[in-house]
């Protein structure tokens, strides 16, 4: 069988909802001289037609609804309904639309009794001029809406369209897609009931530009076939339609990302420095045991990486303090790498003599000065709280 679903003899009363119907060699759902109504909403109707030409929805018979159903992709109508033998009251609303080779909705003429009027319709059909030719095409021949002007003035952030339709019905106004003369029938803005007069006006919100189509609906005959589209303020040129490759899935939903609470700061129980005797890069014992501690923290926090800054006192060349400097730093880090700290995690740098604790010449401010400085980066983003220690100061 062709189609994807198929309706033939006693169907009253049958429900079809909430189906992904795609890629089927004719219609997306059919119907062949059907006893009783169907009801067909919320599908999603895509890529049929692979290899007859036909409607994503063929309708047979008398009071069928189609509603808020996505249809799409198909080489010929949205929706087409038969005429032959006869076809009224049928209800086709809220449904959208996009790349068909046809209407959104295709009223076939009575004359069309051969298969392939069946598969794909007629196209657009002339306006009713008759009562007597209620019996011409599908749901009593009701006449498309008509408006008054192919591009409307737009008004602030509204514009409103005004048309010509049968009174009494009531016309469904849909932004269209662009691109051609029948657009595909897209998000429906507004209803507006048509007037013993023929005549209706609706007040849209759409961009420059933007395009709208209309269908009319009367519940003792059905749904019209859409009218021509009218633009909004301006008539753009049209956009190519782009190429689409057949996909009867939708893409997986990405997975639900729940924000993490950002960790507690680390506190560093270790201290921040060492220092050295005078003119000397050697690490002191009391030295290694704050190095020890320095390690021990770098083992348990993985992320953390450290520069170490080298410094002297000012009592020298500030060349010879330069390659001292670099020494203590070099010093520090080799006690660090044989503690299993990996060299990625550690920079050296050597300031020599450019940044002092004080300006006075006093030999324990001369102390403080000769040292490597520890400063901690956290690659997760943390704040880390420095401890300063004396506890290994060299004084002269």
């Amino acid at each position: 069988m062709a189609d994807g679903i198929r309706f033939e003899g006693d169907i009253d009363g049958a429900k079809v909802f909430s189906n992904l119907v795609c890629a089927n060699d004719g219609s997306g759902l059919a119907m062949f001289k059907p006893q009783g109504s169907a009801n067909i909403y919320d599908n999603d109707i895509r890529f049929n037609g692979r290899r007859l030409r036909s409607s994503g929805v063929s309708l047979m018979g008398n009071g069928h609804q189609v509603t808020n159903n996505f249809i799409a992709f198909q080489p010929g109508p949205g929706v087409g309904i038969t005429a032959y033998p006869n076809s009224t009251q049928n209800i086709v609303q809220g449904n959208y639309f996009r790349q068909l080779d046809g209407l959104s909705v295709d009223l076939t003429y009575h004359y069309g009794t051969q298969p392939s009027d069946f598969q794909f319709s007629d196209g657009p059909n002339p306006p009713r001029n008759s009562s007597q030719r209620r019996r011409d095409s599908a749901n009593a021949a009701i006449n498309a809406p008509e408006f008054d002007a192919y591009v409307f003035s737009m008004s602030g952030a509204t514009t409103q369209v005004t048309g010509r339709a049968d009174p009494g019905s009531d016309v469904g106004i849909y932004q269209a897609a662009s691109g051609k003369h029948y657009s595909e029938l897209g998000d429906q803005l507004t209803t507006v009931t048509v007037g013993e007069d023929g005549r209706f006006s609706a007040d849209v919100s759409l961009p420059e530009g933007a395009r709208v189509s209309a269908i009319a609906t009367d519940s003792r005959y059905g749904t019209s076939e859409p009218s021509p589209a009218a633009a909004i303020g301006v008539e753009l040129p049209p956009e190519p339609r782009p190429a689409y490759q057949p996909v009867c899935q939708d893409p997986p939903l990405p997975p639900e990302i729940v924000a993490a609470e950002p960790p507690a700061p680390i506190t560093l129980r270790v201290p921040r420095n060492i220092h050295f005797a005078l003119d000397r890069s050697f690490i002191s014992a009391q030295s290694a045991n704050i190095l020890d501690q320095i390690a021990a923290a770098m083992t348990q926090y993985p992320s953390l990486t450290v520069e170490l800054e080298g410094h002297t006192d000012p009592r020298a060349s500030n060349a010879y303090n330069q390659a001292l400097g670099e020494r203590r730093a070099l010093a520090a880090r080799d006690y660090l790498l044989q503690q299993g700290i990996a060299p990625e995690r550690m920079r050296i740098r050597s300031f020599g003599e450019t940044q002092l604790i004080s300006n006075r010449p006093d030999v324990v401010d001369y102390a403080r000065d000769r040292r490597v400085e520890f400063i901690f980066s956290d690659t997760r983003g943390l704040d880390i709280i420095f401890e300063n220690t004396e506890s290994d100061l060299q004084v002269e």
